[in-house]
């Protein structure tokens, strides 16, 4: 075997260490520095694309937390804007304003979010018109509400408009989740191909793989133990709405009971005025003028038929003052009683209207409370009102029934009925007559068809009074 060459004096010591280290020693170690340098180069391109991953899922979950934040300031506005339509209080807007500008600032996060993510661009062009205009819709209505004119602002809610614009709304926004839940599943594919990319070529790095699995085990799970909270404070959010519409409801049902009591009591008041004051002064004059025509019997033949004119007309004032204090509070229904009083108006409305009317009341009835004899009163007065100009009925029936502890009222007609009738779509005279039922504890339904006519049922409870529960509402 030969000596390997002897050295130069002159070799510089890398050329004596190259010398010196045997071949497959070499081969090894630049083999070993390759894959080292290779493994630098994956760890390094793997690092630059997990934080490209980690910045891109950073992005969409803020585009996530602004559109759920959008959502419920948008919600927020909506339910400001209601307030105030209904009670014209200003404290009102300044939620509805503060919601209004919480909506402004994510729309502006939501488009710089979008130049960053390309694929929001689109849905997020098309949601935001849309949210514009129920911006403008709702200012729109609080401006008109402001200066006063709160039919128009009531017209435009009742248009439909604004619920389409939400429902339009919603639809985007869930397009919108799907899109960043896919954005977001996209990163997490990525950032799994990564690590299976370590995996498999980076043997040196397989613990720091595990812990960086590790701290995305631990963030996923903490990302769905948010979203649970997130989940239980929307839903404990939406229970404290409907308790607040539950008690705005009550209140305003409440507020239509008394309107309806003190218009009632009013109206009494009204026509026992009418009948005090204006009939003594009618009847006076009437007596003067019959004075005054008695004596102008043999003068000049006009002055009698003036006086004669004059006479005519008191009359017809008298007759004139005995309809309003009817219609005012129907005196039938203070002397005679709830039966009567029915009876009475349903046969001279009909014969007035040239229909057949059909009346069954009892005999013999327990004396009714005055607020419930005045609320039956009045739903035949609108039964017969409705059917007289809508139904083209030829018969209308109005029974009235006093089983133990009730009193029931039924009014039907053979007309020609309501096409697609839903009870929840009442005109303001039947939901009138609903609220009267229900704010005196009884219960009111309405059914009609097409050529089946239409029937009206109305149910009062009835509890033992007192004498003074029994006075007229006229005489408080």
């Amino acid at each position: 075997m030969s000596e390997p060459a002897a050295t130069p004096a002159s070799a510089t010591p890398l050329q004596r260490w190259l010398e010196a280290v045997p071949p497959r020693v070499l081969l090894t170690l630049l083999v070993t520095a390759a894959i080292s340098m290779v493994v630098l180069a994956i760890s390094e391109l793997a690092f630059t694309e997990i934080e490209s991953s980690r910045r891109a899922a950073r992005q969409v979950n803020d585009a996530t937390a602004q559109l759920t934040l959008m959502r419920e300031s948008l919600m927020q506005a909506e339910t400001s804007q209601r307030g105030y339509l209904i009670t014209a209080d200003d404290r009102y807007l300044k939620p509805f304003d503060g919601a209004v500008e919480k909506v402004r600032g994510t729309l502006g996060e939501l488009q710089r979010l979008g130049a960053l993510l390309p694929e929001l661009r689109a849905p997020l062009q098309t949601l935001q018109p849309l949210v514009d205009e129920k911006l403008d819709e709702m200012r729109l209505t609080v401006h008109y509400t402001q200066q006063g004119n709160r039919i128009d602002a009531v017209q435009i809610v009742v248009t439909g408009k604004g619920l389409g614009l939400m429902e339009n709304i919603k639809q985007q926004t869930a397009l919108l989740h799907a899109e960043l839940d896919a954005l977001n599943d996209a990163r997490t594919e990525d950032i799994n191909r990564i690590f299976l990319l370590q995996r498999i070529g980076v043997g040196l790095i397989v613990f720091l793989n595990l812990v960086f699995l590790a701290i995305l085990g631990v963030r996923t799970v903490r990302h769905f133990y948010e979203r649970e909270q997130h989940r239980a404070e929307l839903a404990r959010q939406a229970q404290e709405l409907e308790r607040q519409v539950a008690e705005r409801t009550e209140e305003l049902s409440s507020l239509s009971t008394y309107l309806q009591t003190s218009t009632e009591r009013e109206k009494g008041r009204l026509a026992r005025d009418l009948h005090d004051e204006l009939g003594g002064i009618l009847t006076a004059a009437k007596i003067d003028a019959s004075w005054i025509e008695g004596f102008a019997s043999g003068v000049d033949p006009e002055v009698q038929q003036r006086m004669r004119r004059l006479s005519a007309s008191l009359d017809e004032a008298v007759e004139v003052k005995r309809r309003v204090i009817e219609n005012l509070r129907p005196s039938l229904l203070d002397h005679l009683g709830l039966a009567a009083a029915v009876e009475w108006h349903v046969q001279e409305t009909c014969e007035k209207a040239g229909i057949r009317s059909e009346v069954h009341v009892p005999e013999v009835m327990d004396r009714i409370p005055p607020e419930i004899a005045i609320a039956v009163y009045r739903i035949v007065q609108e039964s017969l009102t409705n059917a007289l100009k809508y139904a083209q009925a030829k018969t209308i029936r109005v029974e009235l029934r006093q089983p133990p502890g009730r009193l029931e009222l039924r009014v039907d007609d053979d007309g020609v009925g309501i096409a697609n009738f839903e009870p929840a779509h009442m005109t303001h005279g039947i939901a009138g007559m609903r609220q009267r039922a229900r704010s005196l504890g009884g219960s009111f339904s309405m059914r009609s068809a097409p050529g089946e006519g239409t029937e009206i049922f109305a149910s009062f409870p009835l509890k033992e009074e007192t004498e003074d529960a029994t006075m007229p509402l006229a005489a408080e």
